[in-house]
């Protein structure tokens, strides 16, 4: 069982999220009540805009409180009724507290009418994934303040800091409308990103022993931005049962639940020799250091995968507990293996979610040689695949995207890669077609999803791995981390 310390934290943590989901709801409820106020707006002419302020109102913190007299840094005035606002110039973080600032309406020369308030980005950019609401939309009578309510979500695609301009318009309908300027800078959440690697034996990486180069300066070298979860190695003295797929047993050590990521990422981290004894290397840390300059949190790699596997029944399955990525349990049990890696999958995914507090932003597949060599298994491929992302999408852990982002269609990333066509393998026969074709239209099949062209990698240029060239080679996988990092990134951002 987990240490208590760790279960507290996850306790903490699940109620914390509880608790900003609720609002969230709530705040989205009557946030297109600030947006129905554009319709008073036809023509914004006479247009002032409030002064600077260089001191931003950070994200948690209130804006100056209306109390009386003008209020700086800005204001602006038609004639009829001025337009004050508190803050000109704030800092909001993604993911982080909502942020207000105070409006005010002054009237003039007995000015009586209705003044509604609304909110506008410069551009869509602008608008993307912020929530806003105002305390008052419309201001009558008597009413002069209202508090604008200003929250980021988090983004499908991690972000860098930027800045976003918002116009604040304040309109009777009648008159020339009043604009106020807002700069938004915009800091990303700090949460880790989480990035799954499930298939065979080219995802767990094959290549040639003694392949890892990782000293200081050299390809396979750590980076300490790149994390993993410090997972069990796969053979069955770590899975001796089924029940060992879903249980702690998935962490090699519960009190370093994640390490600096080295390869090879399906073994554990011994810390007797401060590093890993065997000297393969895959895909996984090429791919996440790939993607450190379109983030400023660190990586966090979860590695899932198993050689020799796929939905059909191979050697590994039939041998060892019939493993298989298959969601539910399958009835032709004579050709298809069980859902115990789909399981395993789901396990570390969430356990790294739950104890990193991390967002899930996509997944890696690398997978299709084991359910080549059946037409039974190569005809429902496709079917079987789309099911493992559907599953995968809506059993994840809610993070800090919010529920929004799970479910069979949800926007998560699945990106997979063309198989080897080196030396033996250069012409696939019908059942492997079928299997390839899946790979390669894979944007057409699965929402959100996109294929990686590996057809080039071949020897010479590109050598083959242990066992012959079923496997890819070290200078191949380094190459095809980079190409699964350029498609998560087009996927994340579509």
């Amino acid at each position: 069982m987990l240490a208590p310390i760790m279960l507290i934290q996850a306790y903490l943590r699940q109620n914390m999220m509880d608790f900003m989901l609720f609002k969230k709801r709530a705040f989205l409820q009557t946030t297109f009540l600030s947006l129905c106020a554009m319709v008073f707006v036809s023509a914004c002419s006479g247009n002032v805009s409030p002064r600077d302020n260089s001191d931003p109102v950070e994200s948690g913190e209130q804006a100056p409180p209306v109390t009386g007299g003008p209020i700086n840094p800005g204001s602006a005035d038609n004639g009829e009724y001025r337009l004050e606002i508190s803050a000109t110039r704030i800092s909001i973080r993604e993911g982080g507290d909502s942020i207000s600032v105070a409006l005010r309406v002054v009237r003039e020369n007995g000015h009586d009418a209705p003044i509604n308030l609304a909110l506008t980005g410069r551009n869509p950019a602008d608008e993307s994934n912020m929530r806003w609401q105002f305390s008052d939309v419309s201001l009558e009578g008597e009413e002069t303040i209202s508090d604008l309510l200003l929250e980021l979500g988090v983004a499908r695609s991690p972000i860098l800091p930027h800045t976003r301009e918002f116009t604040v318009i304040a309109t009777d309908g009648n008159i020339a409308a009043l604009t106020a300027d807002i700069t938004v800078e915009v800091a990303p959440t700090t949460a880790p990103d989480v990035y799954l690697q499930i298939g065979q034996s080219n995802m767990v990486g094959f290549s040639l022993p003694g392949a890892r180069e990782s000293n200081d300066g050299q390809a396979d070298a750590p980076n300490g931005r790149v994390l993993q979860l410090n997972v069990t190695g796969n053979d069955d003295t770590n899975f001796p049962s089924a029940a060992a797929f879903t249980n702690v047993n998935n962490v090699a050590n519960l009190d370093s639940a994640f390490v600096t990521a080295l390869d090879p990422l399906h073994d554990g981290f011994d810390f007797s020799i401060n590093g890993k004894a065997s000297t393969f290397i895959g895909m996984g840390l090429s791919f996440g250091k790939s993607l450190l300059d379109s983030t400023t949190a660190d990586i966090l790699l979860v590695p899932a995968a198993w050689s020799d596997t796929g939905f059909c029944k191979t050697d590994a399955s039939t041998s060892f507990l019939n493993i298989g990525w298959n969601v539910t349990a399958p009835t032709d049990t004579q050709n298809f293996a069980g859902t115990l890696l789909h399981d395993r999958a789901l396990t570390r995914l969430n356990l790294a979610l739950d104890q990193s507090g991390g967002i899930f932003r996509g997944m890696l597949w690398h997978q299709g040689e084991a359910d080549s060599n059946s037409d039974v298994c190569a005809a429902v491929y496709e079917q079987n695949l789309k099911a493992l992302v559907a599953s995968i999408r809506t059993n994840a852990r809610v993070d800090a995207r919010g529920p929004q982002a799970r479910g069979a269609a949800a926007d998560v990333p699945f990106i997979a890669g063309t198989m080897s066509r080196g030396a033996e393998f250069n012409d696939f026969w019908p059942a492997k077609e079928i299997v390839d074709g899946v790979h390669r239209n894979v944007s057409s099949i699965i929402p959100f999803a996109a294929s990686v062209n590996n057809d080039d990698l071949v020897p010479p240029a590109y050598p083959c791995g242990q066992g012959g060239c079923i496997h890819f080679g070290a200078r191949a996988y380094r190459e095809m981390g980079q190409r699964y990092a350029i498609r998560m990134r087009e996927v994340q951002q579509r």
